[in-house]
């Protein structure tokens, strides 16, 4: 399974992200993956295909403080 994972600093960030992403995608809300220690514990997971749209997206809105996973099967790497 292939997905991308948007992961935040705070709580905060990860539900208004949430909220504003949720208006015009969809999402899913999931636990922040194990293998990633240096967040909330809220993640917002985006197919591949909407994956651009996204981004886009969140570079426009109101939280900035977020990083990108790209998750591959048990492979997961940090999206720059």
């Amino acid at each position: 399974m292939e997905y991308y994972l948007f992961t935040f600093v705070s709580t905060h960030g990860a539900i208004a992200s949430k909220q504003y992403l949720g208006e015009q995608m969809e999402i899913r809300i999931m636990p922040t993956l194990r293998e990633i220690s240096n967040s909330c514990g809220i993640s917002i997971r985006v197919k591949p295909e909407n994956f651009e749209k996204a981004k886009e997206l969140m570079e426009q809105g109101s939280v900035h403080d977020y990083k990108i996973y790209h998750v591959s099967g048990k492979k997961v790497e940090e999206w720059n």
